[in-house]
């Protein structure tokens, strides 16, 4: 008889019912053919006492199966699985493969993306990450109510089917007269695309922008994701340097002289990863650049309403009189990163046909938080909150600084950023980041290794230190740790 107690795997912490986990279990074993066709499976009696599973658990199991059609219970004899499955060359179930685990060497060869990176998930909630809000401070109470009401309005009203790949009408109107208001733009609904979060917006952009071969401007640290979205479609990156007043647009003429670019990408407020802001004179020429060189702008504003020291410089999409700027944001940094919604604002030529490309990965939005954001929009619970946490993450940020500065002295540089949820710090060379951060880990506190803004070939040893998710307690805690550390 087969071991089926190391064969069967039941989790009895899964929201899976325990007899439809069995179910599937014993499912696999037939596909496999480790149990083959014309099989005879145990009594319930004998299966129970093999797998400590209650009996009834067991008959409804093997109901379902017979429901299926995998197997046929023959009364006074026994269940058996069916005679009609091809003979399949079952798996050595031996103690060394089950541990071994390796695939079968006959499988299919799928193509892999080397290019591209799968994005890490945080398994510390506590930590210098890489700046992010504090969900703590969201409006998740109204969120949660707007959500249940419209889910019910729209239930009620039959008016949960497919809707417009451009995104919830009510939200773009409200992001029309937001945008409009708060950072100078000139738009209508017609003019926005709602997107699940900033990273489809630049992947939506950046496909409707460049094909294979087309040169894109980039500063010489970036966003990463953004990178890897421009190498994907075939695009080159041709890197420009950084100073303190973000991207050094001087450079661009020398370039374009003698190389067509087809678009620059730029985070103008604040540039990631380094947290400079584009100087509003450099936004003026580079607009003009973009007329004169026929490129486009490629605009992540991904934190413009948290800005510290003064009122935040407007986005080169206010000063576009030519349609050579897509620009994008979301409400991760509002909210939470969890509320993928974002938005793709640029000429209605581009954003009305961008719905074509959006619907072979995704059809359309989630239409009820969409509402739901818009409500929250419409009343004032939005504006409110963007009030409320900016108060917060500008004492973060004062705190954190002055704390960094107190503590390690010498042992790191960085400039107090204008505005954003994160710093830029620059460790001593004889301190291992990578090292660093697998000690925070162990204390259960999250830091970055260091590696991912580094360019090719350079080891900056800077990383992004994130300050807003943390309260001041918790970021003094953190720095102590990370100091007991070093």
């Amino acid at each position: 008889m087969l071991p089926y107690q190391n064969l069967l795997h039941i989790n009895r912490l899964a929201a899976t019912p325990i007899f439809l986990q069995l179910t599937n279990e014993l499912v696999k074993l037939i596909q496999n053919g480790q149990l083959s066709a014309g099989a005879k499976l145990p009594s319930s009696r004998k299966f129970a006492q093999l797998l400590a599973l209650n009996r009834n658990t067991i008959t409804k199991a093997i109901e379902e199966l017979e429901a299926l059609g995998w197997v046929e219970i023959l009364p006074k004899k026994g269940t058996f699985v069916v005679n009609t499955f091809p003979i399949v060359q079952p798996n050595d179930w031996s103690k060394r493969k089950l541990m071994a685990n390796k695939e079968s060497e006959n499988q299919f060869e799928f193509y892999d993306f080397p290019a591209l990176k799968i994005p890490k998930a945080l398994s510390q909630n506590m930590g210098f990450d890489d700046g992010l809000p504090d969900v703590r401070l969201a409006p998740i109470d109204e969120l949660a109510r707007g959500y249940a009401r419209n889910i019910r309005q729209l239930a009620f009203e039959r008016d949960l089917s497919y809707k417009d790949g451009l995104g919830n009408l009510d939200l773009r109107k409200q992001l029309t007269k937001m945008l409009n208001e708060t950072r100078g733009l000139n738009i209508n609904p017609d003019n926005i695309l709602i997107t699940k979060g900033t990273v489809m917006a630049i992947h939506l952009a950046v496909a409707a922008a460049v094909k294979k071969g087309d040169k894109v401007l980039v500063g010489d640290t970036n966003y990463k994701t953004s990178d890897m979205i421009i190498r994907y479609v075939g695009g080159e990156l041709i890197r420009l340097p950084l100073d303190d007043q973000g991207i050094q647009v001087d450079k661009i003429p020398a370039i374009c002289e003698k190389q067509s670019i087809r678009a620059i990408y730029v985070t103008s407020h604040h540039h990631h990863p380094t947290t400079v802001t584009l100087s509003p004179e450099r936004r003026m020429r580079l607009l003009k650049m973009a007329n004169k060189y026929n490129f486009v702008i490629l605009e992540d504003d991904y934190d413009y309403d948290f800005h510290f020291d003064n009122s935040p410089v407007l986005p080169l999409a206010s000063g576009d009189k030519n349609g050579r700027v897509l620009y994008f944001g979301s409400f991760t940094k509002m909210i939470a990163p969890a509320f993928r919604v974002g938005y793709l604002v640029g000429p209605s030529r581009i954003i009305q046909v961008l719905p074509k490309l959006r619907r072979i990965m995704d059809r359309q939005g989630d239409t009820i938080l969409e509402k739901t954001i818009a409500d929250l929009l419409a009343n004032g619970t939005i504006r409110r909150h963007l009030k409320k946490s900016w108060r917060h993450y500008k004492e973060r940020r004062d705190f954190c600084c002055d704390l960094l500065k107190k503590e390690f002295g010498d042992l790191i540089s960085f400039q107090k950023p204008a505005g954003g949820m994160a710093v830029w710090v620059k460790f001593d060379e004889r301190i291992a980041i990578p090292q660093l951060s697998k000690k925070m880990k162990e204390k259960g506190l999250y830091l970055a290794d260091g590696s991912t803004y580094n360019p090719a070939g350079v080891q900056l040893n800077t990383i992004r230190m994130g300050f807003a998710s943390m309260n001041l307690e918790e970021i003094e805690r953190c720095v102590k740790v990370l100091k007991s550390l070093i």
